[in-house]
Formats: C-alpha cells, structure tokens, sequence
C-alpha cells in the first residue's frame, strides 16, 4: 500500500493536483490524499463511474477508459486503473487539461502493475 500511496502524491505533486483517490467499482475506497469524507466521494463516484459505463455499452461505443467532468471550481479526471478500480484526480486549475489527463492515464497504467490493484 505504501507504493500506492507514494505514487499518488508524486501524481499529485507533479501535475498540481488538490486530491486524489482510488477506488473500486463498488465504491470502496482503496486510499486518498487531501480529501475529506474519501468514503463519501468514492461511493459517488462509483455511482458516475458505473452510470456512464453503462450508458457507453447501451450506445454500444466501448469501455469507459476515461472520464471528465468540468466544474466552476476546477476539473475532475477518472481513469481506470484496471478491472473496476479507478482513479480519480481533483484539480482546481483545468489550464493544464491534456497534460493532466495524459499522467493521469500513465499513472493508472503503472498503478495497474500494483498487484493490489490488478
């Protein structure tokens, strides 16, 4: 677990991200960093997660792999990690939008290694 952790304060660190956590698809919250109530936002976000996937494969347009959400406080990434665990980073400023999406999808590619994770 502490690999995990310390790969996501390094995503954290290097793309200026607020938060970020790890979760898996049935909302259980693996880890997080500088958020409040990770429980919470975790059991949400597998809500959105598991209602946009299934809205993808109604429309039969593939698998979720990404997920962006623009706010009027900033930009929230998820990525899945592998199988139905996900990442999902909080970031206030969205002027970096395609270098944040692009570590976030390298960062859930090296965590996918995590045998935790697989």
């Amino acid at each position: 677990m502490n690999e995990i952790t310390t790969t996501l304060n390094d995503f954290l660190v290097n793309t200026k991200s607020s938060a970020a956590l790890i979760l898996n698809g049935k909302g259980k919250l693996i880890t997080s960093l500088h958020l409040d109530y990770g429980d919470s936002v975790a059991a949400m976000s597998a809500a959105i997660l598991s209602m946009s996937e299934k809205f993808l494969s109604d429309l039969d347009k593939g698998s979720l792999k990404q997920l962006f959400l623009k706010t009027s406080e900033g930009v929230v990434i998820g990525n899945k990690i592998s199988g139905s665990n996900f990442l999902i980073a909080f970031s206030k400023d969205g002027s970096n939008l395609g270098l944040l999406m692009r570590t976030t999808d390298e960062v859930s590619s090296e965590l996918s290694k995590n045998s935790l994770l697989k």
